[in-house]
């Protein structure tokens, strides 16, 4: 899919469970100089990139860049194997270093299903980023860092030339699990990315391309579907601490009678949704 002229969006789908099917997105930015890639994928997303890389007479080796958002199964799986096929830099968040570099670290504190099919390498950054931090990837193309923790703790966005903001998953989609590790954090994200101004497209990892207006809606739905989860989660536990139920808020019961309560109750299944719900109670 083409988002403008030299941006373009590329779709990989995978299955987190055998039930649980999922899908990413990662964004090809053609410059003069070569092109830069916003994310990598889960393992194995390196020869879609090659593919679709052809498809406009250009290939892997072209790829000078690769902006992470964050270090995720699902964001970084490929990076290892784009970087060995291209030699582009790396970049990647600061606060983000110990799971990206050495993903042991990730499984232990975040053991996903299928964890190391989806990711099966660790990737050196040759660039740590830090909010605020001005990149210039060549002449013509700026990118700005723009933290956006609350998905994870230190998710960063990149602001292309003013005007294209690849947002990672730092917006919850309403229609989509709800996954996040601080409540706080992605409430601030959601108000900050709001308030940005003259930015023509908003490319998030999941869903589709927003223009400023429908980034408005989007946004403002995700608040209200934030609240409601964290106002079900607290009830839950409330109720569980004043009649001395087993029912917690961290039992099978417990987390289904929270999303039931806050309409989400067809995300029982998934194992990172409890994640969400304590994230919600600290």
């Amino acid at each position: 899919m083409q988002v403008s002229e030299n941006i373009f969006l590329i779709r990989k789908d995978f299955m987190v469970t055998p039930v649980v099917k999922r899908y990413v997105n990662i964004y090809l930015i053609r410059g003069n100089s070569g092109y830069y890639l916003v994310d990598s994928g889960v393992a194995g997303t390196e020869s879609l990139v090659a593919e679709f890389m052809q498809s406009l007479g250009a290939n892997s080796k072209d790829i000078k860049g690769l902006l992470l958002t964050h270090s995720h199964p699902d964001h970084i799986g490929a990076a290892n194997q784009i970087k060995k096929a291209s030699g582009c830099k790396v970049y990647a968040p600061s606060k983000e270093l110990d799971w990206i570099e050495n993903i042991e670290n990730q499984f232990r504190d975040r053991p996903i299903p299928n964890f190391h099919q989806l990711l099966a390498e660790s990737v050196q950054v040759d660039v740590p980023v830090e909010d605020g931090q001005v990149i210039g990837l060549e002449k013509g193309l700026e990118v700005k860092c723009v933290a956006t923790a609350g998905h994870s703790h230190g998710s960063m966005s990149y602001l292309l030339n003013g005007t294209c903001l690849f947002i990672g998953d730092a917006i919850p989609v309403v229609t989509d699990l709800p996954i996040f590790m601080d409540y706080e954090e992605s409430v601030r994200t959601i108000q900050r990315l709001r308030n940005m101004k003259n930015v023509e497209h908003f490319c998030p990892a999941w869903d589709c391309v927003y223009s400023q207006e429908k980034f408005e809606s989007v946004t403002e739905a995700s608040l209200k579907m934030l609240h409601g989860l964290k106002n079900a989660a607290m009830e839950v536990a409330g109720n569980g601490i004043e009649d001395g139920s087993t029912t917690s808020q961290n039992s099978a019961d417990g987390i289904r009678m929270i999303l039931e309560k806050a309409g989400l109750l067809q995300f029982a299944g998934n194992p990172l949704v409890a994640r969400s719900i304590e994230a919600c109670l600290k």
